[in-house]
C-alpha cells in the first residue's frame, strides 16, 4: 500500500506529467520497483527514465522495449549508447553470481565465475529480441546482434553477429 498511488500515477497517469515529476516521485521507489517499471512500463521514453534513476547511462533518441532486463545490482555497469534499438526480451547481465548457494564458497566459482563487470553498447546499435549479453563485452558501433543470440565477446563496429555463442556474421561497412 505505500507505493501504490505513487506506482498508479507513473502508470497510468505519465502522459500528464512532466519528466521532473516522474523523477521526483521516482525518488520514493526502492531500485527493484524502478526496474520492474522501467521493464513492463507502456512509454519508451518513461521507461528510460526508470533505468537511468538505477544508475544505467543511456544515451539521446535510443529505445528500450518492454522486458528489458539487467543483473548489475544497481551499479554503474551498464553503459548504452546513442540511437540504440533495444527489442523486447533483451537480457543483459553485467554481474553474475549463484547468490545465496553453497558453490559461491568453491574456489573455482569464486575466482572465475563470480563476476561484476561492464558491459557497453556503443551508439546505433539494434540488439534482436531474445538476445542475451554477458559480462565485459563491448558491442561496436553500428552492430546489429541478431534474435535470440548470446553475446559472449566484443563485437566490431558495423557488423552482423548472431548465434550461441554470437559469431560474426558479416562486415557490413
Amino acid at each position: 500500500m505505500k507505493y501504490s498511488a505513487i506506482i498508479n500515477s507513473l502508470m497510468f497517469d505519465y502522459s500528464e506529467l512532466s519528466d521532473v515529476q516522474i523523477e521526483t516521485l521516482c525518488n520514493d521507489l526502492p531500485n527493484k520497483l524502478l526496474r520492474w517499471l522501467g521493464s513492463n512500463h507502456p512509454d519508451n521514453k518513461t521507461r528510460k527514465i526508470f533505468f537511468k534513476k538505477t544508475n544505467i547511462s543511456i544515451g539521446n533518441d535510443t529505445v528500450i522495449n518492454q522486458n528489458f532486463i539487467v543483473s548489475d545490482n544497481y551499479e554503474h555497469l551498464l553503459v548504452i549508447g546513442q540511437r540504440v534499438a533495444i527489442s523486447p526480451n533483451v537480457t543483459i547481465i553485467c554481474a553474475s553470481a549463484p547468490n545465496n548457494s553453497e558453490i559461491q564458497n568453491i574456489d573455482y566459482v569464486k575466482n572465475n565465475l563470480i563476476v561484476d563487470q561492464k558491459v557497453i553498447i556503443e551508439d546505433d546499435v539494434w540488439i534482436g529480441a531474445n538476445s542475451v549479453i554477458l559480462p565485459g563485452v563491448t558491442i561496436g558501433k553500428g552492430s546489429i546482434i541478431g534474435a535470440g543470440s548470446v553475446v559472449s565477446k566484443n563485437t566490431e563496429p558495423f557488423t552482423i553477429n548472431g548465434g550461441v555463442p554470437s559469431k560474426l556474421i558479416k562486415k557490413y561497412i
